[in-house]
């Protein structure tokens, strides 16, 4: 993604391979925004402090569990990123495996799920998600639309955090800390074509599941998907660029 100094600059941590901001990250370019990524992934070093000129975080999915350190050595460096953009007050959008590693750098817990979701699914918002500004315009429509692709989920919220949605399999599928850090389960930012890339390099959410062709049904649902899903995120850019003004 472009770099141009004069555009506020949104970091998104990257945990794997095939789990870039995509979507996201395009539908926040749309209204302003400077997306850098790190890799982490790949050895990109994380910092474990929100670095001078960074206006939001946006911690990405992964195949691996929240505590995997062993597995993802860069993990505590992210959790205490996230715990420290908590602690200034500088925005989250997290998501998947973000939205774990922003419950266990605070207080909250996760664990894993008695059975996993993977593919097109549904979730409900609860009655304050409908005077949310960011998911307001999502509370209207039934149902609401999601990609999953997770086993692991947040089994206690932040002690700071309101519930917003959750599904028949994942209580805590939406969150929100403070006006403008936000954490969902699922994936706002993936289309047929990286769902496929994930069905090729399957973890093991995906084998354990036994679906196959999961991209086939993403791919059929890509327009309400996007319908859904660019206004809220937007929106939640809307507020960040407000907060810097």
């Amino acid at each position: 993604m472009s770099s141009n100094n004069k555009l506020p600059k949104i970091l998104a941590i990257q945990n794997g391979k095939q789990d870039p901001p995509h979507l996201v990250g395009q539908w926040l370019e749309e209204i302003g925004f400077e997306i850098q990524v790190i890799t982490a992934f790949s050895g990109a070093e994380v910092p474990d402090v929100v670095p001078t000129g960074i206006c939001a975080v946006i911690p990405m999915g992964g195949s691996m569990s929240a505590t995997d350190d062993e597995v993802a050595p860069w993990l505590p460096a992210e959790r205490a990123l996230l715990a420290d953009a908590i602690q200034r007050d500088i925005p989250i959008f997290a998501i998947c495996l973000g939205a774990q590693l922003l419950a266990a750098a605070t207080d909250g817990e996760v664990s894993r799920a008695e059975t996993g979701e993977i593919g097109l699914h549904s979730i409900t918002f609860n009655k304050i998600a409908q005077h949310d500004p960011v998911f307001e315009s999502a509370t209207k429509l039934f149902p609401v639309p999601v990609t999953q692709w997770h086993e692991d989920l947040v089994s206690k919220l932040p002690s700071a955090a309101t519930a917003l949605a959750s599904s028949e399999l994942c209580p805590n599928q939406v969150y929100r800390i403070g006006a403008n850090t936000y954490a969902v389960q699922f994936h706002p930012e993936v289309d047929g074509d990286l769902v496929h890339e994930w069905e090729i390099h399957a973890d093991n959410a995906f084998k354990s599941s036994g679906r196959s062709d999961v991209s086939t049904e993403i791919h059929d649902a890509e327009e309400a998907l996007v319908a859904t899903w660019k206004p809220v995120l937007q929106k939640w850019g809307e507020q960040v660029l407000a907060q810097l003004n």
